[in-house]
């Protein structure tokens, strides 16, 4: 079945979504990492539209949504999600987000609880105090637009060190998804190794669904989350930092797995 485009308007702009999939099922909603956008989860939307309802959108800054003023916190992004979400008028909704869209579904989770069937988190944010610190340290900014051109080999060696390099359909992809949103992922990674996600963790009583592969840059976090939230489901995937592209077959069976159980135990 065919991914398709759309655009659904809030109060600062439009935020641009992919989706795909039987309209009468509660979607599964997906959120993406910094620096990317909604389509670093098609292939793994192709395989699941032909049971589930499937939405994925670009966070403002990114993708083709609108360019957000200054923000200094995650939730500021969350927010006009939720407005996107409200103006779609989806009532219930699972949510799936990856890196920093795993810290707004949680937050979502928590701030919609009776709407919120499940949260599934690709790289949980669950960090000490001194990997947080190693993060920002080396997670920070982004490279600016220069007349000499050095913020595109910049750019794409940020890339190649997170694992894009291994295939360049996706590494294209990705580097001008990076480009598009140079300003808005400065900002994010000026704020988001101090969002509160472990508040937001400890208080979400919806069913969870772990994922990551070995490989991910927030690993640790994912094994963390796992020993706190024992009641979880958790997965190990492939594909580095960009999991719902590299493996599409592992990501969409393990969500789909999660939903069947999930379905069975509300029944």
């Amino acid at each position: 079945m065919t991914i398709k485009k759309a655009y659904v308007d809030t109060l600062l702009g439009q935020i641009h979504f992919r989706y795909g999939g039987p309209t009468d099922a509660i979607p599964i909603i997906f959120l993406h990492q910094n620096t990317s956008s909604s389509k670093m989860f098609e292939r793994t939307m192709e395989k699941l539209c032909n049971i589930h309802h499937v939405i994925a959108f670009d966070l403002p800054g990114f993708g083709e949504s609108y360019d957000p003023p200054d923000f200094d916190s995650i939730s500021q992004l969350t927010l006009p999600i939720i407005e996107a979400i409200n103006a779609l008028e989806i009532d219930e909704f699972h949510l799936c987000g990856q890196h920093t869209g795993a810290g707004m579904a949680a937050e979502i989770g928590v701030l919609l609880p009776e709407r919120v069937r499940s949260v599934m988190m690709i790289g949980p944010l669950l960090l000490t105090n001194e990997e947080k610190q190693w993060y920002r340290d080396n997670f920070k900014g982004s490279a600016k637009p220069d007349k000499d051109a050095q913020y595109l080999r910049a750019t794409w060696e940020y890339l190649e060190t997170n694992g894009a390099g291994v295939n360049l359909e996706m590494f294209h992809d990705e580097f001008w998804q990076s480009l598009r949103s140079w300003r808005a992922r400065g900002m994010v990674y000026g704020c988001v190794w101090d969002y509160p996600f472990e508040g937001f963790f400890e208080l979400l009583k919806c069913p969870m669904l772990l994922m990551s592969a070995p490989d991910d840059v927030l690993y640790q976090g994912y094994l963390r989350a796992k020993e706190a939230r024992p009641a979880a489901c958790a997965v190990e995937l492939r594909g580095s930092n960009f999991e719902a592209y590299l493996d599409p077959n592992g990501t969409s069976n393990a969500i789909s797995n999660f939903l069947n159980k999930t379905i069975q135990q509300i029944k």
